[in-house]
């Protein structure tokens, strides 16, 4: 019967049951050995009874043949015959015949249930038993296993058998047996497919059991199962994380001791095989992180540490109830490369916990940080960010994060060996979601800025071409609840992006590492923040869009309306910990921050006065003049500018350049600024441009408030040119301050008269019908020429206005810095009229005058004519009856 042992006792592609596996929710089976899943209930048959009744008051008669019982009770006794007693006479003649072939059928009983009857009765009960667990737990640990307490309905199903005489002779034979009694088993599991290596051993108690068909046995058992090769089935398990295990085939071997009442069936091994589907496999569990704490150690000899707390929450499918004790593992992080070995950062332990069909399993893990590797803060080969920093930027972001956990050593004794055996040979991958940081940036302030144009002599578009930014900064910014470690941010730098009414300005790069302090506080919302404070310099601003900056300061400079600026950023922070200092890099950052009017949307703060004017190079039809000037900035920016150009506009043509090199602009009174004005309205814009010019040099010596429009142009910064274009449609208004000039001694200018103090006072000569006037010139060191004077003098009485007189003097004389008094000119007094009756009654005293001149001015090179229009000049009026210090 050696070879009815080897027979396979279910094949799970023909047969659905096994007397030694237990149903699959999906289909499959679970032997005793392995990981138990809800089974799937089978229906019994309605053949509650079985095939052959057994009666203890009658005897058993021809299997298949007739009962005396069955003969008609009805049928008359009749005499015995001469035939009858003839046919007795022969009957008695043939019972040795009937012994005879008793003993043949007798012989061939024995042959048929020795040979013939186990092999069917085995197949029998292999495919008949259906065993329903109800309850399957582990009850405790040991030092080379588990113990499983098994619970569940046990019966035996003929419905189940396919073949009729196998059914039939299982029905008979298990009537007869009635119970089957078990000595102490035990199953062993192995797996072909991976070198026959040995998964476990089930140690089964005595058992006794009732297998007449339908009748179910309320089983309750306790087993001890031992884990077998822990190498080989480590190769199982790799192929199932790696989602490599389609389909595994289980090789069962049981070996127990039968026996039915009084009859000894001996020693049985009985061998199957399952295949467990992909499907029939429990996958792996969903991690949720509930909580995450991390704070400094406190402990005495883990000074400087960091321990990371948190509760995760796993769906574990388990089709049976367990205890996990403590557990001890390493936590490891990705290298550089998929193929590279994981970075240990940190060993963790779990307290004992347990697992409830059906039901999350809490897991609290605990796990210290003595130190950071070396491997984990390098920098990739042939990168700048290490695997520190890609963990961190995948938190951050709130991505899906990925680490992996292996077994380590026990922290309790009451972990077995086997146990940290097994878990030592695997290496799980958990994944968990990111904590977004959203809003990390609370506040973003900036005092003390200082802008600083460009090199003019930079290359346009070049890293020397980008103005700069010097500033205090300070962030305040938010910190997960979850952190508690005391630490402080030595170093910061950033990449940030300046956007303006949604569409971005430029980039603020602050990639150069910047000193900065760091104070811990609580944030108004209570939450952790640290603020941050650390001074910028010389950080490039990087222009990308230059018609978005052109609004940007339509609106804030030209309109004074306050503007929203939006900072994104990517920020990297050196962090000292008690592990060392770490950098943190490309943490995301928004934030936002208003900018008022630097001078409340009014330029007249600014109030530009003319200090000095001092010639420079001239020509035929331009010249330079060199001035110093005195600005209030009302802002709190300074600014450095090296070189910037404006054009001046008047009345729509271009009259002249204003130039500005290497100046520094404070917050407050800036004194000395050099300006140099160009002026050059024939070069410019043609004889329209040259009217302009002459139109506006004569309203500004004659003392008239006048205002010119300022444009910036393709050079305002050279190493800009988008930048000057862009800027150039917008306008900016000024008006020109006026020329201080000198006084002459006891002149006292009448600040209603509206003149700029050029002409401070004229005396006329009645007599001899000449006139000469007190000059002022603005140039400390050139001497203007006066090259034609044609003028008329006006007096004003009531609402009439009557000229007085006339000069046409061709004569150039000159105009020496300072104060002068011109030659006696001609004067063409006109008699009669009120204006001369006037000149007579101030005979002797003076007169206040008005006079439209058209004057001829010569600077050096420069030749031009202007239109002068006095108002109010004070002229003295002289004769010879008069003293002459009347007249002087």
């Amino acid at each position: 019967m050696a070879d009815e042992t080897a027979r396979p006792l279910l094949d799970s592609d023909s047969r659905p049951g096994s007397p030694h596996s237990f149903p699959s929710p999906k289909g499959g089976v679970k032997t005793a050995s392995l990981t138990y899943q809800e089974p799937r209930p089978y229906e019994l048959s309605d053949e509650s009874a079985p095939l052959l009744h057994r009666r203890d008051d009658d005897d058993f008669l021809g299997y298949g043949g007739t009962d005396p019982r069955n003969r008609r009770a009805s049928e008359p006794s009749r005499p015995l015959s001469p035939d009858t007693a003839l046919k007795k006479r022969r009957g008695r003649i043939q019972w040795p015949i009937l012994c005879a072939m008793t003993s043949i059928l007798a012989v061939a009983a024995i042959l048929v249930f020795v040979f013939i009857a186990p092999a069917a009765v085995k197949e029998y009960v292999k495919d008949a038993t259906v065993f329903k667990p109800t309850n399957i737990s582990i009850e405790s640990t040991t030092t080379t296993g588990v113990r499983a307490r098994i619970q569940g309905n046990l019966n035996l199903d003929a419905r189940r058998i396919r073949k009729t005489p196998v059914r039939n002779l299982g029905r008979f034979v298990t009537w007869i047996g009635r119970e089957v009694e078990t000595g102490d088993s035990e199953v062993e599991v192995f797996l072909p497919e991976y070198g026959n290596v040995l998964v476990g051993t089930a140690s089964l108690p005595p058992l006794k059991i009732n297998i007449q068909n339908g009748h179910i046995n309320h089983v309750d058992f306790i087993a001890d199962l031992v884990a077998g090769d822990v190498q080989g089935i480590r190769s199982v398990a790799l192929d199932w994380l790696d989602g490599r295990l389609g389909r595994v085939r289980l090789d069962g071997r049981a070996t127990m001791h039968l026996k039915s009442g009084w009859l000894d069936l001996g020693a049985q091994t009985i061998t199957d095989s399952i295949f467990l589907e992909e499907g029939d496999l429990p996958p792996l569990p969903t991690v949720n992180v509930t909580h995450f704490n991390v704070h400094d150690a406190d402990t005495p000899g883990d000074k400087g540490a960091m321990v990371v707390e948190a509760s995760v929450a796993a769906m574990i499918e388990s089709p049976f109830s367990l205890n996990i004790p403590s557990l001890g593992f390493t936590v490891l992080v990705p290298n550089c490369s998929p193929g590279d070995p994981y970075i240990a950062v940190a060993g963790a332990m779990t307290e004992g916990f347990p697992v409830i069909p059906g039901q999350p399993t809490l897991i609290s893990v605990s796990a210290l940080i003595r130190g950071l590797p070396d491997d984990l803060t390098t920098a990739c080969p042939g990168m700048k960010n290490s695997p520190f920093d890609f963990l961190v930027k995948s938190y951050v972001n709130g991505s899906g994060t990925t680490v992996y956990v292996r077994g380590a050593d026990a922290p309790s004794l009451d972990t077995p060996d086997w146990m940290v055996d097994v878990l030592k040979t695997v290496t799980v991958p958990f994944q968990f979601t990111g904590h977004a940081l959203d809003n990390l940036v609370r506040n973003f302030t900036m005092s003390d800025v200082h802008f600083s144009l460009p090199n003019p002599l930079a290359e346009p578009d070049s890293p020397e071409s980008r103005p700069t930014v010097s500033a205090l900064v300070k962030v305040l910014v938010g910190l997960p609840k979850e952190l508690g470690l005391e630490f402080d941010v030595p170093r910061v730098r950033a990449n940030a992006d300046v956007f303006y009414l949604g569409q971005k300005v430029g980039v603020l790069d602050l990639m150069k590492w910047q000193p900065a302090n760091s104070t811990l506080l609580d944030d108004i919302d209570g939450k952790p923040a640290v603020l941050v404070d650390f001074a910028i310099k010389s950080a490039p601003l990087e222009v990308t869009d230059d018609e978005v900056l052109t609004d940007l300061l339509q609106d804030l400079i030209f309109s004074g309306h306050t503007v929203k600026l939006n900072v994104t950023a990517t920020v990297d922070a050196e962090v000292a910990t008690g592990l060392g200092i770490l950098t943190v890099r490309e943490i995301p950052a928004t934030g936002q921050f208003v900018v008022k009017p630097p001078y409340g949307g009014s330029l007249d703060q600014f109030k530009p006065q003319i200090e000095s004017l001092e010639l420079g190079d001239t020509s035929a039809s331009s010249l330079l003049v060199k001035a110093k000037v005195n600005v209030t900035n009302p802002t709190p920016y300074a600014a450095s500018v090296p070189f910037i150009d404006f054009v001046m506009f008047f009345n729509g043509s271009r009259v002249a350049h204003l130039t500005a090199k290497d100046v520094e602009i404070i917050p407050g009174m800036n004194s000395g600024l050099r300006v140099d004005l160009s002026w050059s309205p024939l070069g410019l814009d043609g004889p329209t441009g040259a009217s302009a010019g002459r139109d506006l040099l004569s309203q500004y010596i004659s003392g008239s408030n006048t205002t010119v429009t300022v444009r910036t142009h393709e050079k305002t910064i050279p190493a800009l040119p988008g930048l000057g274009r862009a800027l150039s449609r917008l306008a900016l208004e000024v008006q020109i301050p006026h020329v201080p000039v000198p006084q002459a001694p006891g002149h006292e200018p009448d600040a209603g008269n509206g003149s700029m103090g050029f002409i401070q006072g004229a005396t006329m000569h009645l007599w001899s019908s000449t006139a000469e006037f007190t000059l002022s010139s603005p140039f400390p060191n050139t001497t203007i020429e006066i090259t034609s004077v044609d003028a008329q003098a006006l007096y004003q009485a009531e609402d009439e206005e009557a000229e007085v007189g006339s000069i046409d003097y061709r004569i150039p004389f000159p105009v020496p810095p300072g104060v002068s008094v011109t030659p006696r000119m001609p004067v063409d007094l006109k008699l009669g009229g009120i204006g001369y009756d006037a000149l007579k009654r101030a005979l002797g005293g003076s007169l206040k005058l008005d006079a439209v001149a058209k004057v001829g001015v010569q600077i050096e090179h420069y030749r031009d004519w202007v239109k002068y229009h006095g108002k109010g000049i004070k002229a003295k009026l002289c004769n010879m009856e008069k003293s002459l210090a009347l007249c002087h």
